[in-house]
């Protein structure tokens, strides 16, 4: 008699062959290597838009400041380094007063034009200082500031109480030349001041030299439709030392809440701010180029033939908001003229391919 179960063997099945084992893993890196640009190309996509959008809520909130103050904010609020600047004015407008009241309630600083100017920090001219409220401002992280395309937030000086700050994306267009309006190379530009554009020595001490004041409609003869107002920048990425002016949105300073169309988005030419530049400071992956005009001085206007151009992590170009609140992206290769010509507001060019 047969034992039970006797002739009831199961099949076994011979593991993988390093051949067959090979050939999988091979079409597995196949299909991840099809999938990859794709997933990348719709996170980029998601970025862009969302960059856009941010740009967007910035431009409406320069729009509901005006609504309030019948003027932009001003790019700088005393002609000096370090000053406060349009980032802080329309904190209000992006629901975020809890910070501009950290700003503003200190004794002797914030945005009170009965506060003069004066050398010492805490001061009216800007928000370096070591008290816990400036530096709860200076370090807040604030989302519409920041594009997700760029690897941030940035804490900048994190070790030092009076001037640890988050950098952000965001500058506001002074125009085609610097600050001021002045040529920075010897083309024929066209050269002039934009919506944040600054006049030589402003301030808000009465009877110092001309009074701070953001621009009007009325100022903008070349069309508020036709006239870049924001555009989007990279940010230093060393957080151990001070990395530079790029990307310090909390200063009207060149390159940090400030940009000029001197240069078309994302040019290979340099950025020539004033103070050091990144790699200047150590910062290795910082990749745009750029070369510092020369040191800083603090209580000193610091800004003369400074200018950095729109810059981004988007492939092909940048986004840039207009200072009728619509946005655009504008392709690397748009022309210079009309590049120049988009950031002046009263250049009185015509301007026909708006993307």
């Amino acid at each position: 008699m047969q034992p039970l179960f006797s002739g009831c063997r199961g099949r076994t099945r011979a593991a993988f062959t390093l051949i067959e084992l090979l050939v999988v893993i091979a079409i597995i890196a196949v299909l991840i290597g099809l999938l990859l640009p794709a997933v990348q190309k719709v996170r980029e996509a998601a970025a862009r838009a969302q960059c856009a959008n941010n740009l967007k809520q910035l431009s409406l909130a320069c729009h509901s400041y005006y609504d309030v103050q019948q003027s932009m904010p001003y790019g700088r609020k005393y002609d000096i380094w370090d000053t406060y600047t349009w980032t802080q004015l329309i904190l209000p407008y992006i629901e975020q007063m809890a910070i501009y009241n950290d700003y503003w309630t200190l004794p002797r600083t914030g945005f009170d034009p009965n506060n003069s100017n004066d050398q010492q920090y805490p001061s009216p001219n800007g928000p370096i200082g070591d008290d816990a409220r400036l530096r709860a401002a200076r370090q807040a992280i604030i989302p519409p500031y920041l594009c997700p395309s760029d690897p941030g937030p940035r804490l900048n000086e994190e070790y030092t109480a009076p001037y640890g700050f988050e950098r952000g994306n965001y500058r506001g267009c002074v125009g085609s030349g610097d600050m001021y309006g002045n040529a920075t190379d010897t083309t024929n530009g066209p050269w002039g001041k934009g919506v944040f554009g600054v006049q030589p020595k402003q301030t808000m001490d009465p009877g110092k030299g001309p009074q701070t004041r953001g621009v009007r409609i009325a100022d903008i003869p070349d069309g508020s439709s036709n006239t870049l107002l924001i555009s989007e920048g990279v940010v230093a990425t060393i957080t151990t030392a001070w990395g530079g002016p790029m990307g310090e949105t909390i200063y009207g300073n060149m390159g940090g809440a400030l940009f000029s169309a001197t240069l078309t988005p994302n040019s290979t030419s340099p950025d020539r701010p004033i103070g050091p530049c990144p790699k200047d400071q150590g910062d290795t992956l910082y990749k745009a180029p750029c070369l510092s005009l020369g040191g800083n001085a603090w209580w000193t206007p610091s800004a003369l033939k400074a200018h950095a151009g729109a810059r981004s992590y988007h492939n092909g170009g940048v986004n840039g908001a207009m200072a009728d609140g619509s946005v655009h992206f504008f392709a690397n290769t748009i022309d210079l003229l009309t590049w120049r010509a988009l950031a002046t507001r009263a250049g009185g060019e015509a301007i026909s391919d708006i993307p």
